[in-house]
């Protein structure tokens, strides 16, 4: 696994060891940032359920101003800190343990507004659907942000009205739904 883009291109990145993360293959990897190539640069930039944070190192390489990372997994919240170091992208990250959900509410409550988001929970749990919902609840979303959602063909995400849902690509076993965050008028 490598960084394949900006400023780290060709730095290798480790992944947590056993069955609990499953790292974005890079032939994904490469097709997530070709629909947000031109989003990235000076972006904040929402990694949730972060694994090896591979997702959101790649967004610090291509320019992205601030990068906020959480996983639940210890082994994980370790590996995306020692990939940081390795990358020398710790400048502008911000890494956090814990309930991805609650960094949601936090944020919120802090006033913190994404360009980008990246999403690859477990695909079987409904976290997806459940992060779309919160992000939109508690506004963290600046006006057309891009979300990019991993998941299996049995569990697509479901996104509120307050998002335009793009067409789904297929990659193997892996789908990806992208979807721009439109403020509904009030």
């Amino acid at each position: 696994m490598r960084i394949i883009g900006g400023s780290a291109k060709g730095r290798p990145l480790i992944a947590p060891k056993g069955l609990h993360t499953r790292p974005t293959l890079a032939k994904v990897k490469e097709a997530m940032f070709g629909m947000v190539q031109f989003d990235i640069e000076g972006a904040a930039v929402l990694d949730l359920f972060s694994g090896s944070g591979s997702l959101g190192i790649e967004a610090l390489s291509r320019g992205a101003e601030r990068v906020f990372f959480c996983d639940a997994d210890r082994s994980a919240y370790a590996v995306i800190k020692a990939n940081l170091r390795s990358t020398g992208l710790e400048e502008g990250a911000s890494v956090s343990f814990g309930d991805s959900l609650l960094l949601v509410k936090k944020l919120g409550m802090e006033g913190v507004k994404f360009n980008v988001v990246f999403l690859d929970p477990p695909y079987e749990t409904g976290l997806a659907s459940q992060a779309i919902a919160l992000m939109d609840e508690c506004g963290v979303l600046a006006v057309g942000a891009i979300v990019l959602c991993e998941h299996s063909k049995a569990n697509p995400p479901a996104f509120t009205a307050n998002y335009t849902v793009k067409r789904v690509r297929k990659y193997g076993d892996c789908f990806v739904t992208p979807a721009v965050y439109k403020e509904l008028d009030t």
